[in-house]
This record gives C-alpha cells, structure tokens and sequence, in this order.
C-alpha cells in the first residue's frame, strides 16, 4: 500500500488556525477575559458563570491555555501577561476592536473572494466607506499605540525647529491622535486632520472627547482629486495614507511639497518591507491589502527617498516605528 511522502501537518495547523482566532474572538466578546483577569477560576465556576456545560468550557479554557493565553494551575485559569496587557478591556493597551477589524476585512475577503480575484468587487470604494465608521477609527487607534503612534511623535519631536512649528496638516489623519499628541509637545502648534467627507464627523467626535476641538479642524478633502492650500504649513504628516496614490508617488509627494512654508518638513510612516516582521505575516498584511483594491501595504525606503526627491524635498532623516520596527518614517524638507 502507497504512503504518502509529505508530512501533512502544516495544512492541518492551516485548518485549526481560524478555529482558535474564532475561540479568542469569542472569548473576547464574551468578557471571558475581563472575567478571568480575577481569577483564577476553575471550568465548572466559568461554565456556571456564563450558564455553559463543563466539558466544552474546560476544553476551550485548555486551548487558550494551549497558545498561551491563559496560565493553568491547580486552582484553575487565569489570564497570561499577554492577555492581561491587550485583551482585558480596561487595559491601556486593550486591542479588541482592533482584532475585530482586522476580522471583518478578512470576513470581506472570505465573502468576496472570486470577486475580489476577478476585479469584480468594489472592493476600494468599500474599503474608503469604512474609515469613518467609529469601530474602525478606535481599531486603527487601538493599533497605533501599540508603539508607532509613539515613536513616530517621538521623531517629529526631534526634528529640528519643532517648537517653532504653528500650523500641520494631518492627511489621512482619521482619529487625530498624531495631531493631538504633537499638540501636546508644543502649546502653540493648531493641527488640520484632512481626511474623507465620510470621516469627519466621527473625527470630530473624537477629537472633542479629548478636548481638542479649539486646536485641531477635521476638514473633508480627497487628495485624489483635491489638493491642499499651498504654503500653508510647516509640517505635513501622512501616516499610512500613501497605499492610495501609489500609482503616481513622485506627483503626489509634489502637492504635499507646495503645501509646505519653506524650511517645512514632511514625515512620512508606513509598512517597512525590510522590517522584523516574520515573513508569513508580511504577506498574508500584503495580500489582504492588494485583495481590498490598493497597491501595495509596503513602501521601501529607497522608493521613498527617491519619490520624495523627485518631488523636491531635501534633508532627509529615516527612523523605525512600532513592533518589530515593522514602520519605516520617512522624513524630508522643503528648501
């Protein structure tokens, strides 16, 4: 009889994975988590809690125990470091609407996959419509202070003149957040956030909550097709907005260099296809991106300086952000 040459098991470990995602995903919105960050519980006190059977409650607690999730002991279950810094949802760093969007695009792709292949799904227009729903600018939030929210102020923080600063604009900027952090480094900086007409609203929300309405204006504009007030600013940020014009980069860069005062500096943040980031996440990011109607989710760092080149700016600095240095910033001034 005929035995087959190939182990098997990496296509298993394929099938399992959506299983457990779905196993954390449904934890998470059940509360099992804020639960078991005051454990530890047994099986039988979570089943009689959330009014489940024991066998499959223990059995769910052993997978996330498994990946670990949960530490296990002889007094039961309680949540890991990991889970306790990200999916406890008081926690600074709590990263469940984050997780919950990154499901939906991949929902969308599961959904829509021939479509998607063949370029017969609107997938882009989809995709701009979805910026200014609220669960998506508190995950994109979520995501960003994760590290590249931080060190990316902390870069525009250094760059020279930076307290002299008065006016920024923030393309793409959809929460405001780099805005408002900068603001809070320099009293005298004012910030406009341009984004889609479809964010405004949600934007200025926000921003209220946080108490900047009076330094910082959400103003609808698609640069695709618009542009901004020339001269205007001494600092332009774009902070994983180039995906969309990355069919004319040079061009598009050359509207963000009029936009500047002289002596004004852009800072770019985006995807670092040189980054730490392991190899099969790099393309499962890449292939979600191209799938959803946009050129690529990486931008190398020659590329940029090139395009940025092209376009005028000069000076240019280059710094790495978030995890795994997994973000390249990209610096350059206007004459």
């Amino acid at each position: 009889m005929l035995r087959p040459t190939c182990d098997f098991q990496p296509l298993e470990q394929f099938m399992t994975r959506d299983v457990t995602f779905h196993a954390v995903l449904q934890s998470l919105r059940l509360g099992l988590f804020d639960t078991l960050e005051k454990g530890p519980y047994t099986a039988e006190q979570i089943a009689l809690m959330y009014g489940f059977l024991p066998e499959p409650t223990e059995a769910l607690l052993d997978l996330l125990a498994t990946h670990n999730l949960l530490a296990r002991n002889g007094d039961g279950y309680k949540n890991a470091p990991l889970v306790s810094e990200y999916l406890v949802s008081g926690s600074t760093f709590f990263q469940g609407t984050a997780m919950e969007l990154n499901n939906r695009f991949n929902q969308y792709i599961v959904s829509e996959f021939m479509p998607l292949l063949k370029g017969e799904s609107q997938a882009r227009g989809r995709t701009d419509d979805d910026w200014g729903n609220a669960d998506t600018m508190r995950g994109t939030l979520q995501y960003a202070i994760l590290g590249a929210l931080q060190d990316t102020v902390a870069f525009i923080a250094d760059l020279p003149g930076f307290q002299s600063f008065r006016a920024m604009a923030d393309i793409g900027g959809n929460h405001g957040e780099y805005s408002m952090v900068l603001l809070e480094l320099n009293p005298n900086l004012r910030s406009t956030v341009w984004d889609l007409p479809g964010v405004v609203e949600t934007a200025e929300e926000h921003i209220a909550e946080r108490g900047f309405s009076d330094r910082v204006t959400v103003r609808p504009c698609d640069l695709r097709t618009e542009r901004l007030p020339a001269g205007e600013y001494d600092l332009v940020l774009a902070s994983h907005v180039l995906y969309g014009f990355m069919d004319d980069l040079p061009g598009f860069l050359g509207t963000i260099h009029d936009a500047l005062k002289s002596g004004g500096w852009f800072v770019a943040q985006h995807m670092n296809p040189a980054s730490n980031m392991p190899p099969e996440q790099k393309c499962s990011l890449e292939f979600v991106t191209r799938m959803v109607g946009y050129r690529t989710h990486f931008i190398p760092r020659d590329q940029m300086e090139s395009a940025m080149g092209a376009a005028g700016f000069q000076n240019f600095r280059t710094g790495a952000a978030g995890r795994n240095q997994c973000g390249l910033i990209v610096a350059g001034q206007r004459a």
